[in-house]
């Protein structure tokens, strides 16, 4: 019985929308949604009396006082002209005035959901989407089944009108819910429709190909062959109904799409009979079984006539399947007084399946407006049938769930591959949602981080003591950088790149303190003997596009942008001032002044791959205390001899940095320039001209 109400908690939840529709109550082409919530209620639909304009198009429409009004959704078929009701092929536009707030500050959107038609969607008389192509005749038409939703205009004052054609179907018109919502309410709804579709059909396609496997294991056990070939019908019927997910991955033709809806409707009725005598062979008649196959042929026989004719049969087989319906019900009361195998929990199952198709034929018919829940149904009788069937069914549900298990723990191990932060702002829950060409544009702050001279310093090691040497250096710098607020984009050999996407001081910050467990690490290195290593850090601040990179068969990953080979270039620049931490101007200029670090102007300085050369600013408590100190206590004198550098009184500088190197000879920076002044002094006075 636990797992009996599991199943039943599971298809009542599979049967409710994300978020209910509200009816705007549209009375003779107008509704006043002007005091209408969208935050509360955020989907309305328009249903009620729009104007009908019989074989004209929305360009074409003079409205009057005596304008023809058709409750919508609804079809057009056997509407009263003065002339005599109309069939189902022609045109005509259908027409609402809506009155929104004047307030509303998000985009709003209209979703028109698949007809069996073509439709165009216009807005205050300029044309926004629609499915295919509709036309005054059938030359100029082209059917398409799909959904859509297009992007209204910001006012206040709207005038909707929805253009239908029809020259294939039984019946012409609107017979779905055409809803007004936000942009990003409409887009995530239709989005989920089609997840659930997916997953419904993915279900019934896993649960069916399983019972054929089980029947090549087992060729006496003919229900689950059965089974096989129900789930695959219903299987078709929900990727051809519904949203029509088929076409979201092969362009199917209209007219193909169309059979196979019907072709997998004709043919569940007699296989899901057929699949019960199979398992109740004495309570069944074959006979009965036999009329509705012969049925079922006939009406595929009828799927090679044009759609005008097979399509009326939906007038008809519904007779044919409910009457399917009441002798499997009868058969199965029979098979419950001879107590035969879950006869009664059969039963169950065969009532959801009845109610499910029930509900989805009414829903078609535009008799009641709900939604698809057959296929779910279907799937809720599926595995009442891995219920009611031996250890064999059961084993291998488990052994799946321990797959699933297995895939839990396998996305929690790419997590370190992958960190759940980048996947947090690729807006992704877990690395399963992840496909190839997602992306999204930040500003973040990028952290370059590279050891020095590891190419002599690693040929000294062999390759096991070269991975425990890096694992150990990276053990005690990934810490701090998630500490930070950051998190590590990739490994590049030796070098780190790490990104930081809320604060520039967060980068800086973890830049020092990555210098303060380098130094301690150093420590411990000398007293193992270990030649101690030096670690240059670059850092930038730009916009960058983060996303997955690759091919189907191998992704990752990664950032893109002008800003990251920056912050690469600049930690390059660490080598060429000796310095330990660097930073953009960009960066700099982000900095907050609260952290109580200490800064001076290196250069402007020409990046490879760059026009234009760019300011570098050191950080000063990147080094150890002592020298940060003594560099912080002749910042003055440093500026004044870079500013006499920089106006070319190369005397001045000279003089300047000398006297710098006098008190801090490890300062690298002003030896730098102090080398730089005299290599200029020594060149012609031509060429320093030149």
């Amino acid at each position: 019985m636990k797992k009996l109400f599991l199943i039943l908690i599971l298809f009542h939840l599979s049967c409710l929308s994300e978020e209910r529709n509200v009816k705007a109550e549209i009375v003779k082409g107008f509704s006043d949604l002007s005091n209408h919530s969208f935050t509360n209620q955020p989907f309305v639909v328009l249903n009620g009396e729009w104007k009908f304009f019989w074989n004209t198009a929305p360009n074409q429409i003079k409205e009057t006082d005596s304008d023809l009004f058709l409750n919508l959704p609804g079809h057009w078929n056997g509407y009263k002209m003065p002339y005599g009701s109309i069939g189902g092929f022609g045109h005509a536009s259908f027409r609402t005035k809506l009155k929104l707030a004047d307030n509303l500050s998000e985009t709003m959107a209209l979703t028109v959901h698949e007809q069996d038609t073509a439709y165009a969607i216009y807005v205050n008389g300029k044309l926004l989407g629609g499915s295919g192509i509709p036309g005054s005749n059938p030359n100029e038409y082209k059917p398409e089944v799909k959904s859509t939703i297009v992007v209204l205009p910001q006012t206040t004052d709207l005038t909707i009108d929805i253009y239908v054609a029809n020259y294939e179907h039984r019946k012409g018109g609107i017979w779905t819910d055409i809803v007004l919502s936000t942009y990003t309410k409409a887009e995530s709804k239709l989005t989920k429709r089609k997840i659930n579709e997916t997953m419904l059909s993915s279900v019934l396609a896993f649960v069916g190909l399983f019972f054929l496997v089980m029947y090549f294991y087992n060729r006496d056990g003919k229900h689950t062959i059965g089974i096989f070939l129900f789930s695959m019908a219903v299987f078709l019927r929900t990727i051809s109904t519904g949203e029509r997910i088929l076409i979201e991955f092969v362009d199917v033709p209209y007219w193909i799409l169309l059979r196979l809806e019907y072709i997998s409707w004709f043919w569940s009725a007699p296989l899901l009979y057929h699949y019960f005598y199979t398992i109740f062979p004495e309570d069944f008649s074959k006979r009965m079984g036999t009329f509705f196959y012969v049925l079922s042929s006939i009406l595929t026989l009828g799927l090679l006539l044009p759609p005008v004719y097979f399509t009326e049969t939906a007038s008809i087989y519904p007779i044919a399947f409910v009457a399917n319906g009441v002798f499997v019900f009868v058969y199965l009361h029979r098979a419950y007084k001879k107590n035969r195998m879950e006869s009664k929990l059969l039963s169950f199952g065969m009532f959801l399946v009845l109610v499910g198709a029930t509900n989805d034929v009414l829903h078609a018919e535009s008799i009641i407006h709900t939604m698809y829940i057959a296929p779910a149904t279907v799937v809720v009788f599926v595995f009442l049938q891995v219920i009611t069937f031996g250890r064999i069914v059961r084993q291998n549900i488990t052994k799946t769930l321990e797959f699933a298990h297995e895939q839990k723990q396998l996305s929690t191990s790419f997590s370190r591959f992958v960190p759940t932060e980048f996947l947090f702002h690729l807006g992704k829950a877990d690395i399963r949602h992840v496909d190839l060409g997602d992306q999204v544009q930040k500003r973040m702050t990028i952290l370059f981080a590279d050891i020095r001279s590891f190419t002599e310093f690693s040929e000294t090691l062999t390759p096991k003591e070269n991975f425990d040497f890096l694992n150990s250096y990276l053990q005690r710098v990934g810490p701090i950088i998630r500490h930070n607020n950051g998190f590590i984009d990739k490994f590049i050999g030796d070098a780190v790149m790490a990104l930081f996407p809320y604060d520039v001081n967060d980068a800086v910050k973890a830049a020092v303190e990555m210098q303060e467990a380098i130094r301690i690490y150093n420590g411990h290195r000398s007293n193992c003997g270990y030649i101690p290593i030096e670690v240059g850090i670059g850092i930038h601040t730009g916009n960058l596009t983060l996303g997955i990179l690759g091919e189907h068969k191998r992704m990752e990953g990664t950032v893109i942008s002008d800003a990251v080979n920056l912050a690469s270039r600049i930690e390059g620049i660490t080598k060429l001032f000796s310095s330990r931490i660097v930073i953009s101007a960009d960066t700099f200029i982000e900095a907050s002044d609260g952290l109580g670090y200490h800064y001076r102007l290196l250069d402007r300085v020409a990046i490879k791959g760059k026009t234009e050369s760019v300011f570098v600013v050191e950080v000063l408590d990147g080094y150890e205390p002592e020298k940060a100190a003594r560099l912080v206590s002749t910042k003055d004198d440093y500026t004044l001899a870079l500013d006499a550098f920089r106006r070319e009184d190369f005397e001045e500088a000279i003089d300047s940095f000398a006297k710098l190197l006098d008190t801090n000879p490890d300062d690298s920076v002003s030896r730098l320039f102090l080398d730089r002044c005299y290599e200029v002094q020594a060149k012609p006075k031509m060429e320093q001209g030149s």
